[in-house]
């Protein structure tokens, strides 16, 4: 039985691998983008604020498998700037979900690949503390370029999430080119 354990624990271990990256491009459109490109009013003083400008998407994904297939985590932020952690006016939201990653040939470092899985975004109204939950598919096609136990990845996704209520109610399409290193030892 131990030696069983082991066995699994070993092919786990020797086939993590980690990814982190930043959206060099994205868009939204539908009820989402409009919630987040919105103008707000402090509940607390009055005050305008207007809708970060310039915010970032990053995303962080780590998994197990081999070199053809992996199981993912994955974990996306949205529209990051840097008031999104403070309080006050505005929305913030993230992706939670999991994904199978198809890398379809290696020649000489370079490999493309095609993955898909199901999404959970939580909208967060920072003034309120609410949090609205809406559900979708991320999909995506990308490669990646291998030197050693480090690689320089490329993925364009679409990310399609429907809102069943709250402030942005309705079906949501985000698009995306993620930059960024994996870690795969």
């Amino acid at each position: 039985m131990r030696c069983t354990w082991f066995a699994i624990l070993l092919v786990v271990v020797t086939g993590c691998h980690l990814r982190a990256g930043f959206d060099a491009a994205s868009r939204s459109t539908g009820p989402l983008h409009s919630v987040m490109s919105a103008s707000t009013v402090s509940r607390s003083d009055g005050v305008i604020n207007l809708p970060p400008a310039n915010g970032r998407n990053y995303a962080l994904e780590a998994g197990f498998g081999n070199a053809t297939f992996t199981f993912n985590g994955l974990l996306a932020v949205h529209d990051v700037t840097s008031t999104s952690f403070t309080p006050g006016a505005g929305y913030l939201t993230a992706t939670l979900g999991g994904n199978v990653r198809w890398s379809m040939f290696r020649w000489k470092g370079l490999s493309p690949s095609l993955g898909a899985g199901p999404v959970r975004m939580m909208l967060l109204d920072r003034a309120t503390g609410e949090r609205t939950w809406g559900n979708g598919l991320r999909f995506g096609a990308g490669a990646q370029y291998r030197l050693g136990p480090v690689a320089i990845y490329g993925d364009i996704y679409r990310e399609v999430v429907a809102f069943g209520g709250g402030a942005a109610q309705g079906t949501t399409a985000l698009d995306g080119l993620t930059l960024g290193l994996a870690l795969q030892p």
